[in-house]
């Protein structure tokens, strides 16, 4: 274990994030019964668009666990995830990094100067930090927010495209480089409003490839509903 997780696990205590048991072995949020489930669930790897990947599914483990990154200050998960993910584990999402043109550019989502504050960093800066570890590639600040906007979690789809429109600008390097693929990295994708914004920054005569990487993708209550019902199917005699 790293100073970073001893130094969290001594904040936060021997809880298990995702079930809450206490007085169990952690790894180190972890009990082994919801690291399993974890694992489970990192084989549901999502694609919502052609260019989009989510590691994973937005469920009530994964759900507390961002909450963990982005409001408890943990900034560890997000490469605890990650390498517990297809990126790495089971290698189908690994391989499909593998096939895109290189090298690979993480772009986070950049964070407004007063989230910032809040936070003490940007989750999103975490996450591309962790792809870029297990992929060899390279985080690049290439967005700038411009404008701040408020939280994206109750508004609709219509509104959460307002939200955002024209929040996000390119601020490139004067010497772009000549090939690679340009990934846009955020911790959720739910209607896209918001990583679209960033792909529109880049303009469409953009030279080099474009896709988005996120940690969850929030499926409809729907799709919810038929992949629980689909797991008790498995289970029923």
């Amino acid at each position: 274990m790293d100073f970073v997780q001893t130094f969290e696990k001594f904040v936060f205590g021997v809880e298990c994030l995702g079930c809450g048991a206490s007085n169990i072995q952690l790894d180190p949020w972890l009990c082994s019964a919801c690291r399993a489930e974890l694992d489970g669930l990192a084989k549901a790897a999502l694609f919502p668009g052609e260019d989009v990947i989510c590691l994973f599914p937005m469920r009530p483990l994964t759900r507390r666990l961002i909450h963990s990154l982005k409001y408890r200050t943990i900034p560890g998960m997000a490469m605890y995830l990650v390498k517990r993910s297809s990126a790495v584990r089971g290698a189908l999402v690994g391989q499909m990094f593998r096939d895109l043109p290189q090298p690979l550019f993480f772009v986070p989502v950049p964070l407004h100067r007063a989230r910032y504050r809040e936070r003490g960093y940007n989750q999103a800066e975490k996450i591309a930090t962790a792809l870029a570890t297990v992929t060899g590639g390279k985080v690049c600040r290439w967005l700038k927010r411009r404008k701040f906007v408020v939280s994206q979690t109750k508004l609709s789809r219509e509104d959460r495209e307002l939200n955002v429109a024209g929040a996000f600008v390119a601020d490139l390097p004067k010497e772009m480089p000549r090939q690679g693929t340009v990934v846009v990295v955020d911790d959720v994708f739910t209607t896209g409003a918001t990583t679209n914004s960033c792909l529109g920054a880049f303009g469409r005569d953009f030279p080099l490839p474009l896709k988005v990487c996120t940690l969850l993708f929030e499926e409809s209550v729907t799709a919810v509903a038929d992949f629980v019902a689909d797991c008790h199917g498995e289970w029923d005699p």
